[in-house]
This record gives structure tokens, sequence and C-alpha cells, in this order.
């Protein structure tokens, strides 16, 4: 109040300034004099101006609000830096490289966004969820997830791993009748019901039953049986920078049929808004990767003249 008063030295400015009239800012200012014993104001027919204790005033009172609004900065950054970070499950399936990007997206709008991803199975993360040991989690699917809200990101099609000097290694493309006699690899029913239903529902539709295999939980594991041992294995076309010498990849036929889904799951109740901003930036993020390559697919089809 006094300070808009010696900023402007007029009553009608600085009361306008300050959203009130005139009269309830000449009793505050003669109040604050009554207050400190001193005269803090010359007025005259010319105008106002500043005594000497009034501009001693004026310098202490522009330190102290100058404290007050860097306590309060300090004060709402220490509250951003020690923000619990939000602690995500990751499924096994999903590309960790195309997940380490999303960090430094989101960060362009929340500086101090901590995220701690958790690599674990769906079913897993689905049951922390529900235990509040995550606030929200990347799942494949289908997967069972009760109450849950499931945002849909982007599709990861299945492609075949084959040891390197296989007889079907020469071809672009396998169908899953070439693949009928061969031993695979595949993950158990209770790593993921919903999925391997699924898959058994289509394997049984296509007559495709290969002796089976138990499948190593890390996919470097994987694709070093592969190579060693000779079985094949089903995997998401985006682990093929995964590579092993000894280990080929093919595209299916079936790849229409054959493919993960990845969502964001997460509890219809929370009103944490910095997940909000993580839902919200996630669908973003993944809607402009699937823009961008089909930018990229769309003009290497002209190039080739397709």
């Amino acid at each position: 109040m006094f300070i808009a008063l010696a900023e402007t030295l007029n009553f009608r400015e600085a009361a306008a300034r300050l959203h009130m009239t005139q009269p309830p800012l000449s009793r505050q200012i003669q109040e604050l004099e009554v207050a400190l014993g001193v005269q803090l104001l010359n007025r005259s027919t010319h105008g106002v101006a500043l005594t000497p204790e009034g501009e001693a005033l004026v310098k202490d009172a522009s330190e102290l609000l100058l404290a007050c609004e860097k306590m309060t900065q300090r004060f709402h950054a220490g509250l951003a830096t020690s923000r619990a970070p939000l602690v995500i499950g990751l499924t096994t399936v999903a590309d960790t490289e195309k997940f380490a990007q999303i960090l430094p997206f989101l960060q362009r709008e929340d500086p101090h966004l901590e995220i701690d991803f958790k690599r674990q199975t769906s079913v897993k993360s689905v049951r922390d969820i529900h235990r509040n040991r995550l606030d929200a989690a990347i799942i494949g699917m289908p997967s069972s997830v009760n109450d849950l809200i499931v945002q849909h990101l982007y599709r990861d099609r299945l492609c075949v791993a084959l040891p390197k000097g296989h007889r079907l290694a020469s071809k672009k493309m396998v169908s899953l009748k070439d693949l009928n006699d061969e031993v695979l690899f595949w993950f158990k029913r209770e790593l993921n019901a919903g999925f391997y239903d699924y898959c058994e529902e289509l394997f049984r539709k296509l007559k495709f039953s290969p002796q089976r295999l138990p499948e190593p939980s890390d996919h470097h594991v994987l694709l070093s049986m592969i190579a060693n041992e000779g079985g094949i294995g089903l995997i998401p076309e985006s682990l093929q920078k995964i590579r092993h010498q000894g280990v080929v990849f093919r595209e299916l036929k079936e790849v229409d049929l054959l493919f993960i889904d990845i969502g964001l799951a997460y509890k219809t109740s929370s009103g944490n808004p910095t997940l909000a901003l993580l839902i919200q930036k996630l669908i973003l993020f993944f809607r402009n990767e699937v823009n961008s390559q089909s930018t990229e697919l769309s003009s290497a089809s002209r190039q080739h003249g397709f």
C-alpha cells in the first residue's frame, strides 16, 4: 500500500493500482504514520513528496518484500524438488529404449518430474497398482485389469526369431504352418493369462501346435538359446534391435493376428495431478510417434513408386 503510493506520489493513481478508493487509502496512510510515530509524506497543493523517514521506510519495505518473494520461490522450489517420483511398472515385452525417451519429453513441461520405472510382468504391475505400490503401469494387452482404466499407446506386431542356419532363414516371410514341426520357446500362462489365452485360441484356429519349451524372461537369454539350441521364438518386432549373430528375424504372414497392444493402466480414483500430466503426455508422445512413422512410410512408398 505505502510502496504503491511512494512509487506514484499520487493518491488517486495509487488507489487505482490497489483497486480501492482514495479515502480509505488516505486513512490507512495516516494510521500508519500514527503507528510509526513519524510523518512519511509532505502534502501540499503542489502534490505529495516523501519525507526522509518515508524514503527510509520505502527502502526497508522494498528489501523486505524482495526477501519474502525469494523465500516463497525457495519454498515452492523445495516442494517441487522434494516431490516423490511417479512409480510406473514397465512390462518386460516393451522396448526400454522407447520409454527412455519419455522422461525428457515430459520434463519440457515439468522440469522437476521424476519417474521410477519398475521392469516387471503386466500381471504383477496390475496387482501392484491395486495394492498402491505403483501409480500406473505400461502393460501388454490383452491382460486382465479388473476395474483399472487402460489407455492404448501403440501396437507391437510379433515376428519369428530363427537360428541363423535354419531351413526357413532364407525366406523373407514365414507362416505359422511352416513352423508347426519346430520347437517353440513359449511363456507360461500365469505370466499373462489374457494374452496366453488369446494366442492359444488363435493357434487352435490356425492348427498351429508346435512342441513347447519354457521361454526365459530375459530376451537376451532367449536369443542365445535359439541360436544354440535350435528352437524358435515369437517376439515383438521392436525387440529385433537386440542383435545376436546366431539369430535372424522374419516377418510372419499372420502378422495382423499376432501382436501385443501396449497400454497405460491406472486407477479410476487417482487424483494425482502429476499422473494426469503423464497420461496426457504419454498419449501425445505415442500419437506423434505413430504419425511420424506413417509419414516416413508414405515418403518411402513415393520414393519407390509404390
